[in-house]
């Protein structure tokens, strides 16, 4: 791959254009950074992804903590941020680890805690206190099981679900930090950052990640997931180096899209874990704007999505038909008979329409959310 690189100063602003050659698909990155405005002293960053000579997708500069306060999302899923911790226990166990710490379920599953990232965000954008601190308490629960090398040791599904847990602590604490409340709630960043900084090291401990990556081959949402957790821990504790893993799983997720915008699973699709992935990968995008990986991850989005777009039926219901894992054929930890997960097919169409400001992807999350909420 060659860069051209060229640098301008106006008296407006900077722009930074970066052009890539690609050898089979010509495609041009352009990161412009604009003047401040009279009313911030931040330059704002948008960054123009072009594929071909015809299309180009805009990037807001907008943090995370804006994106998870538009409209659909604050209004639809964090509705009712109680809504977000109700299944939780007095210990702070949630899901099947209650089962699990009432004797009616053989294994717990550290994954079972990511709650705990949707009820502290829905708390920050809600402004309910009592919601941040259940999500503190599911930390809690899943911190007391972390053994000394940083793995929750007695997990079921060791690699696969501590990437899930690892993924929604960092992504809690980061979204905090670019909130209102961010002073008020800088102790319990501090207390919680080694903790989930050691379980992230774990993961790329090399036995480990052979091992985890090995299992993972089949599920393409994976790859996208392990990403999340290892880049934004790495973006929340300074670590390049699970920035580098992190970017070799976005890689091996790329290479896996088909050429009509399937994220493959278990050798077919899935219109639910499709959404899953896509949730993730978002997350590099708006973490890391700049990477050399994110007009890829772009564009794998921007399919992605519209093949979703052509399982959602006219009444706005998601179609699970042929799906290979959410059609009956897969339960979750639970025990409960997995279908189509309608909140992350949500997320993924209302975070995308604002971070692009594409209003395509804005009425098809309303459709969705019309007819599932």
């Amino acid at each position: 791959m060659r860069f051209l690189v060229k640098m301008g100063y106006f008296a407006a602003g900077l722009s930074v254009v970066f052009l890539s050659t690609l050898a089979i698909r010509p495609i041009a990155t352009q990161v412009v950074f604009t003047a401040a405005t009279q009313k911030s002293n931040t330059p704002e960053l948008k960054i123009h992804l072009l594929a071909g000579k015809s299309s180009q997708t805009s990037i807001s500069s907008k943090t995370d903590f804006k994106h998870e306060s538009t409209n659909l999302i604050a209004n639809v899923l964090y509705r009712k941020p109680s809504d977000l911790y109700k299944l939780m226990a007095p210990s702070g166990a949630i899901n099947a680890n209650v089962l699990w710490q009432n004797n009616q379920a053989q294994y717990w599953y550290i994954e079972e805690q990511r709650n705990s990232e949707e009820s502290i965000i829905a708390g920050l954008i809600k402004n309910d206190p009592q919601a941040i601190d259940a999500g503190f308490k599911m930390f809690d629960w899943g911190f007391a099981h972390q053994a000394y090398d940083g793995s929750f040791f007695l997990t079921g599904d060791r690699f696969h679900s501590t990437s899930f847990f690892v993924q929604a602590v960092a992504h809690a604490l980061l979204v905090i930090q670019q909130s209102p409340y961010s002073q008020k709630y800088a102790d319990q960043v501090a207390k919680y950052k080694p903790l989930v900084h050691r379980a992230a090291r774990w993961m790329i401990s090399s036995q480990i990640w052979e091992r985890g990556i090995k299992r993972n081959k089949a599920y393409t949402h994976r790859r996208y997931l392990v990403a999340a957790a290892l880049g934004l821990t790495g973006k929340l504790t300074n670590d390049q180096e699970l920035i580098n893993y992190a970017r070799q799983s976005i890689k091996d997720g790329l290479s896996l899209q088909h050429s009509d915008g399937v994220n493959p699973e278990k050798g077919g699709f899935d219109s639910s874990y499709q959404m899953v992935g896509v949730v993730y990968a978002q997350r590099w995008v708006t973490y890391f704007p700049k990477d050399s990986l994110t007009p890829k991850v772009v564009l794998m989005i921007n399919k992605a999505l519209s093949w979703q777009q052509t399982r959602i039926l006219d009444s706005g219901e998601i179609s699970s038909q042929d799906n290979t894992r959410t059609a009956g054929q897969e339960r979750r930890r639970n025990g409960k008979v997995k279908t189509v997960s309608s909140r992350s097919a949500l997320r993924a169409f209302a975070y995308w329409a604002s971070v692009t400001g594409n209003k395509k992807w804005e009425a098809i999350a309303r459709k969705i959310a019309q007819y599932y909420y």
